[in-house]
């Protein structure tokens, strides 16, 4: 079974503010990657395209049926995906809630993800209304990561500092950062350049 459909495995609803912050954050990464404000690679969420459209299909039941795109050009611009990315994914899906469902996880650690390789602050390329509303969604889905910034201090520095934290601790000897980068991720895996 995938990762992004539907559990068998019953799980308590995600009560429905929660899950409309879900559907704002999913749809704000995908509006404004279409918008030109966040990299042309968020608007894939990195997901392969059958992922994609049945994932779109479940949380958005009011769109009509999205035509794929042509594999070739969809495989491009996913080719476009930011160095780290998926280690960014991973770190939040390893945080996981064991109440909430796996895949709402998963679609949300991947659009999260998405939007940190914006220049505007998490909240904004979420489409969300502020740093709260992050926050309320990271603690609900990601607890144990969202613990580890009680002073809330901006998402995406934090999150980028859990990940090259990540990286030193299982970092070899001969990895160290260059000079002028912060240890275990540079600023173009940040931008995604």
């Amino acid at each position: 079974m995938s990762a992004l459909s539907p559990s068998t495995a019953t799980v308590p609803p995600v009560p429905r503010d929660e899950s409309a912050l879900l559907d704002r954050a999913i749809a704000g990464v995908l509006r404004h990657a279409q918008d030109g404000d966040l990299p042309l690679f968020a608007w894939t969420l990195g997901l392969p395209q059958p992922a994609l459209l049945a994932m779109l299909a479940q949380r958005f039941p009011e769109l009509d049926r999205l035509e794929p795109m042509p594999e070739p050009d969809y495989a491009s611009v996913r080719a476009a995906t930011p160095a780290g990315f998926a280690e960014l994914v991973a770190l939040l899906g390893a945080h996981r809630a064991p109440d909430v469902p796996e895949a709402e996880a998963e679609w949300l650690a991947h659009a999260v993800a998405a939007a940190c390789f914006g220049e505007r602050p998490l909240s904004e390329d979420l489409g969300l209304s502020g740093r709260e509303a992050v926050s309320r969604l990271l603690e609900r889905y990601f607890p144990s990561l969202s613990r580890r910034n009680p002073a809330r201090r901006s998402w995406k520095p934090f999150l980028f500092a859990e990940l090259a934290a990540a990286r030193a601790a299982t970092a070899t000897p001969g990895d160290a950062a260059g000079p002028g980068q912060q240890r275990g991720f540079s600023d173009s895996d940040r931008r995604g350049r």
